[in-house]
């Protein structure tokens, strides 16, 4: 085996690391679900900041792997970026998927036993 990818949860990355590492040193590529953040400056058009944060925590209903989860904005625009997300998360069209201008599909989290 050339290199060993594995995308999930830390938990087996540590292991597949303490492995690779006690044995010949294999190459290895782990994609562990980390949060990806989006940092918006004062200096940002607010419009289009709110615009690309929309766009990076709902494309794929938020269930992508670089989902933009964490949204960090510099205090100045603080106030003005909130108020324009909300407004603009507010107007998102959630239903039938295959209806004309919906947005987004109904999602069901199920609780875990």
């Amino acid at each position: 085996m050339d290199i060993f990818l594995k995308k999930n949860g830390k938990r087996v990355g540590r292991l597949i690391l303490k492995y690779a590492a006690e044995s010949n040193m294999k190459k290895v590529g782990l994609e562990l679900g980390g949060k990806s953040p989006l940092v918006i400056f004062d200096d940002a058009d607010v419009d289009e900041a709110v615009e690309i944060a929309h766009n990076g925590i709902f494309s794929n209903q938020g269930q992508i792997c670089c989902a933009a989860s964490r949204t960090f904005v510099q205090a100045g625009i603080y106030d003005e970026f909130v108020k324009k997300s909300v407004a603009k998360a507010k107007a998102r069209t959630v239903g039938d998927p295959f209806k004309s201008g919906i947005m987004q599909g109904p999602q069901l989290k199920h609780k875990k036993s």
